[in-house]
């Protein structure tokens, strides 16, 4: 599916993914660290000139930053 939509596939550290729920807390976003990957990912893509800022990106955060308090409680 990706090579027959010409996508792409990216990889983030756990730490890129949590730096990821602190960008999109700021935005009043309390994501799981699987919605914090995608802002990390998108970061990455638009860096490296893949996404472009006159295009749409939507990120899907499926998961509640409740769920891991305990990452939170170390100051992550």
């Amino acid at each position: 599916a990706l090579r027959a939509s010409h996508g792409a596939a990216v990889a983030v550290t756990d730490a890129d993914a949590l730096a990821g729920c602190a960008l999109l807390a700021r935005e009043g976003i309390f994501a799981a660290p699987e919605g914090g990957a995608t802002a990390a990912a998108a970061r990455d893509l638009a860096a490296a000139g893949r996404l472009h800022p006159e295009e749409t990106v939507l990120l899907f955060n499926t998961g509640s930053g409740h769920k891991y308090a305990h990452l939170w409680a170390g100051g992550a």
